[in-house]
């Protein structure tokens, strides 16, 4: 037969690896809950007073950046000898909320209670506590924790996700680095930061006069990016020939620089034109590895930039973009292409490319005039784009033509956007009076012939998937417009 004491230890299995903080004064009533919690696994830190635990709360820097470090439970009797314990569960709060905290006090009373709630204490527990009420109270205590991160996580990824967004939708690399630092230092409140753009055709000490150009005058991030500059742009490894079968993360080459004054990440943004990225950054206080930890946490904001700066780089160099729209050109579809492409064969996901066309869109030029087919241009791009993620790939392909390269879709996948985009087309109206000042455009409708291929499904190779797609587009058209057309599987 089992004795009350193992049914508790059985019961406080739920704790196992789980990290508590104790705050207790009574030094024996201290002993046996720390005995009790630590035989079920967990991992038990005991402050006798309050001044220990807020010294402990000091350092507490390193929870941020380590997960095995963080404690996922807070006891705290409400009177301590040197301090309040109310007072410690307010503070408690408004830094870590989504850590639980239970209140221990052996003089109880309803408005005590209320005011440790108030404070931010999840439960409420009378001394002496019977061991079952407090295996009950840290357990319910431990789920509202876990709750509460979640909650966190969740709300953490969404943020993350909306920041990666606004770096896709940047233009421009010098302003992509810009914002990418602006937004990097403020999620991780680093005390120093700087970025700097690398072009492979000038000299080194004419990058260092564009430095001080720049406004980045200060001793010590001169002596950073000069330390970088010499050490990761003079003894790089050539960029391979074959691009497409370079994974963006590893073009993200970070490096830790000591200086006399702080330790500084440099991120180096690469692209197959040679040219670079730079962004610097330093957080007062935290060590390397710290400070690298602190950086994954925000990897996808990165991988974003990281890729953003590349497309731009190589659209830049080569005249891969289209004036009209700002999209990528066809010239660009060959490179991007054959990135995806890469990458669907090496790692076993598809690639889909829908081809649009514009119905009728001649009629409009004809007229209305070519000022307001270039403004039809210019809005059908805006609603493409606002239908597609932003993994995907619009480009015009030329005249009222368009392109979307989609990652890790399949056939039906994109068969499912391509009938979004031409239902959305199909019920739209567009007013292009105020832009044109035409006043017959007030109120046009245009239709679309979609394409819809897939890689490896539909196509072995780029050439085919390319013309697969094309194809499939002139059977939509031929078919009465307005619809879309799939390209046969292959055999």
């Amino acid at each position: 037969m089992q004795t009350d004491g193992q049914e508790v230890s059985k019961s406080l299995r739920v704790l196992q690896n789980t990290r508590v903080y104790l705050v207790e004064d009574d030094l024996p009533t201290a002993r046996v809950y720390q005995k009790l919690m630590q035989d079920a696994g967990a991992i038990v830190e005991h402050f006798a007073t309050a001044s220990a635990f807020q010294d402990r709360m000091k350092n507490a820097d390193e929870w941020e950046t380590n997960d095995s470090l963080r404690p996922q439970l807070l006891l705290v009797d409400l009177i301590l000898p040197d301090g309040s314990g109310l007072e410690l569960i307010e503070l408690w709060h408004k830094r870590w909320p989504h850590i639980p905290v239970i209140a221990l006090t052996a003089y109880a009373t309803v408005d005590t209670a209320v005011t440790a709630m108030k404070a931010g204490a999840f439960d409420f527990l009378r001394k002496p506590i019977e061991l079952e009420d407090l295996v009950l109270g840290m357990q319910k205590a431990q789920q509202h924790g876990e709750l509460l991160r979640e909650n966190k996580s969740l709300n953490h990824a969404v943020h993350i996700l909306s920041i990666a967004q606004t770096l896709a939708g940047i233009s421009e690399k010098k302003a992509l680095l810009k914002t990418y630092l602006k937004l990097i230092t403020r999620e991780l409140k680093t005390s120093e930061g700087f970025s700097f753009f690398f072009d492979a055709n000038r000299s080194y000490p004419e990058l260092l006069l564009d430095l001080r150009q720049a406004g980045i005058g200060r001793t010590e991030p001169q002596e950073v990016i000069q330390v970088a500059l010499s050490s990761m742009v003079r003894s790089r490894p050539p960029v391979p020939e074959n691009f497409a079968e370079v994974d963006s993360v590893t073009l993200i080459q970070p490096q830790m620089l000591a200086s006399n004054l702080a330790t500084f990440v440099v991120i180096e943004f690469r692209s197959p034109t040679g040219n670079s990225g730079f962004i610097a950054l330093s957080k007062e206080g935290l060590s390397q590895q710290g400070l690298l930890d602190a950086l994954q946490q925000v990897m996808p904001i990165t991988m974003q930039a990281a890729r953003t700066f590349q497309n731009l780089d190589v659209a830049t160099s080569l005249s891969l973009v289209d004036e009209l729209t700002g999209l990528y050109n066809q010239r660009f579809m060959d490179v991007s292409l054959s990135r995806e492409v890469a990458r669907s064969q090496r790692y076993g996901s598809p690639v889909s490319l829908l081809f649009l066309d514009l119905d009728r869109f001649k009629s409009i030029n004809d007229t209305l005039g070519h000022v307001v087919g270039s403004q039809m241009i210019k809005a059908a791009a805006r609603t493409m784009r606002d239908l597609i993620r932003d993994s995907d790939q619009l480009l015009r392909y030329g005249g009222d033509e368009f392109c979307v390269i989609l990652p890790n879709t399949s056939l039906e996948g994109a068969h499912i956007l391509a009938e979004r985009i031409r239902c959305v087309f199909a019920e739209k109206t567009f007013n292009l009076s105020e832009t044109t000042g035409v006043t017959n455009a007030n109120a046009l409708n245009i239709t679309t012939s979609i394409g819809v291929a897939s890689f490896p499904e539909s196509a072995r190779s780029i050439q085919d998937l390319v013309k697969e797609a094309d194809a499939a587009m002139y059977a939509a058209k031929k078919a009465g417009k307005n619809c879309v057309s799939l390209a046969r599987s292959q055999a």
